[in-house]
């Protein structure tokens, strides 16, 4: 007994811990992912002084690129603060309809939007080294109209933009009045550049980062504190829900494994003597068990729904943290708008995909509740359902977890503008060679699905598959086990199960024939087996195993050898072994007391 109970302590602990490794690894590969997304979403794209015609932006050239926007014989694009990508104003230039063949003379307008962009950022430089406000000015070049900003560090004013007629035009302000209200605007955002770049304000703001750093790492010491208490609670219950299904499943195969002698040939065990109470209370023992094991499984979810929130919380207190950052720190408002933009928008991707699949499990587990605790059903039965449901619960979980986080990935990725249909096709592509390459392992987990979904046997089953036999020990969606008679464990995918006889679903029965010599009267014969199918069906420790009376059929079959006689005995599941042996001992009794020969030829 002390080397059983080991055992089934060890077990659940083993299945815990390769469990929790993989789900670190699924979480530890899923969190990557974000963060590369991440870095990606936040990382600038650099661009040279004078940046050449886009190329991939559009398939077809005579499209308007991303952020352009077309009005007839005009295109408009957006001008961005070089400090944390304000809109200032918006440009204006002519349609270029073919932008890999542009007319001589033509700018695309965003060309031209990326080049005073540029200048911005040179004057950004030049404001930070200027010991005072630098100047916007308006200037005539070349009978243009330009604004140009003035510094005490240089004697050349820097050209920041033209204003040209389409300008003009589609504002509706003549080039005058065009220039000057540019000219305010740039003028109020050098004095902001200026201003925020003080050492004073600079400071200030560098300090009130570190400060929110600080509270960050101690938030995080905290929530990671919480959290390992958590999970602890979280282990020793899940050791504890692992031991109780450990027991569940034990309990049908001890059921079992003292009953599989004569069909399996030769395992001797010592018979069961059950009356209606002691089934009654075993049942209600189980169904006691099962219900303490989705007691365990609400307060596993509970912890893990805690555990759940803790991350997300750690990810949003960072994320504001960081976006606050950088909303604050001059150095970083650059990249302030992005980090509003593609990482926000991820984060609520995968929020409410992780919250979908935990409402999916959380629903697959109070559907396996109702479906495990009939109190209506026979023990074998309710037995067979709760062995059934783990496994069946198992894979819908598996399978509602890959279909949603394959749509996140697909939608993370149109975050990134990348074509999801090549991806996907990709995808296919990739996934048919896989299915030709692994056809077997498919063929398994298709029929173990089938397998589970027809109830054709479940654990404590004896059955036969083509010429191997056994108790059922293990099943899952690419393997059946087996225990024969002789203590091996044998092996089968389920793909090989074509055919299988299932020797204990539902009932059973005991097929008896016995062949007697001639000389004995055929009528004292029957009588004698009916009088002893009676008797035994009479008897209340044997009541219960026998759903109805013992058939005496009559004379099978009439040879050289003597009378066949056959007798049927319908028996509860698992019982026709302790029924048979019992009846072949009192048949033999019987026949010795009424002189009854058996042929011996």
């Amino acid at each position: 007994m002390a080397s059983r109970s080991s055992c089934s302590i060890t077990l659940p602990e083993i299945m815990f811990l390769f469990n929790r490794s993989l789900h670190s690894i699924i979480r530890f590969v899923i969190v990557s992912v974000m963060t590369i997304a991440m870095v990606l979403g936040w990382s600038a794209i650099a661009h040279s002084q004078l940046p050449s015609l886009p190329t991939a932006a559009s398939n077809d050239p005579r499209q308007a690129p991303s952020g352009v926007t077309r009005l007839g014989m005009y295109e408009i694009a957006s001008v961005h603060s070089p400090l944390d990508r304000n809109l200032l104003f918006e440009i204006v230039s002519p349609t270029v309809f073919n932008r890999s063949q542009p007319p001589d003379g033509s700018l695309p307008v965003e060309i031209r939007a990326e080049e005073i962009t540029q200048r911005l950022i040179r004057a950004l430089d030049r404001t930070n080294k200027a010991k005072q406000t630098p100047v916007v000015s308006i200037a005539i070049l070349n009978k243009d109209l330009i604004l140009q900003l003035s510094d005490d560090r240089t004697t050349r004013p820097l050209r920041l933009v033209t204003v040209t007629e389409p300008d003009g035009d589609y504002h509706g302000k003549t080039l005058e009045e065009l220039a000057q209200e540019w000219q305010k605007i740039l003028q109020a955002e050098v004095e902001r550049i200026n201003r925020l770049f003080s050492h004073e304000i600079l400071w200030q703001r560098i300090v009130q980062a570190m400060q929110i750093s600080i509270g960050l790492v101690l938030g995080s010491v905290a929530l990671w504190l919480l959290r390992r208490t958590l999970i602890r609670k979280q282990t020793a219950l899940e050791v504890r829900h692992q031991e109780q299904i450990a027991a569940v499943k034990q309990g049908v195969v001890k059921r079992a494994e003292g009953e599989t002698s004569t069909t399996i040939h030769t395992i001797e065990t010592s018979e069961k003597k059950t009356d209606a109470d002691t089934i009654a209370h075993q049942r209600s023992q189980f169904l006691e068990t099962i219900r303490r094991q989705f007691s365990l499984k609400r307060q596993l979810g509970i912890y893990s729904l805690l555990t759940w929130l803790l991350f997300w919380a750690f990810i949003l207190m960072w994320y504001i943290g960081i976006v606050v950052i950088m909303y604050n720190v001059p150095y970083l408002m650059r990249w302030s708008k992005d980090a509003l933009a593609r990482p926000l928008a991820l984060l609520i991707i995968w929020f409410f995909i992780s919250l979908v699949i935990r409402l999916g499990k959380t629903l697959i587990d109070r559907l396996t509740d109702v479906w495990t605790t009939h109190s209506s059903l026979p023990l074998s039965e309710t037995q067979r359902i709760a062995l059934r449901a783990a496994t069946v619960s198992g894979a819908l979980k598996g399978l509602i977890t890959f279909i949603f986080i394959t749509f996140g990935i697909l939608h993370s990725l149109k975050i990134f503008n990348m074509p999801t249909s090549s991806i996907l096709a990709g995808g296919a592509v990739i996934g048919i060679a896989i299915s030709l390459g692994s056809q077997s392992l498919i063929k398994d987990l298709v029929n173990g699905c089938l397998i589970l979904m027809e109830d054709q046997f479940a654990v404590g089953d004896v059955i036969e598959i083509g010429d191997k036999s056994g108790l059922v020990e293990n099943l899952n969606l690419r393997v059946t086990q087996l225990r024969n008679n002789e203590g091996k464990l044998i092996t089968i995918p389920n793909s090989n199960i074509t055919s299988v006889s299932n020797l204990t679903r539902l009932w059973s029965r005991v097929d008896f024939s016995i062949v007697v010599a001639y000389e004995n009267d055929p009528k004292q014969v029957l009588e004698i087996l009916k009088q002893v199918s009676k008797q035994l069906y009479s008897e209340v420790e044997w009541r219960d195993r026998l759903p109805e009376s013992p058939q005496v059929l009559g004379i099978d079959d009439l040879s050289h050898t003597g009378m066949s006689v056959r007798v049927w005995i319908k028996t509860a599941p698992m019982e026709q072994w302790s029924v048979g042996r019992e009846f072949r001992l009192r048949v033999r009794q019987a026949f010795e007391a009424n002189n009854i020969q058996i042929d011996v030829n």
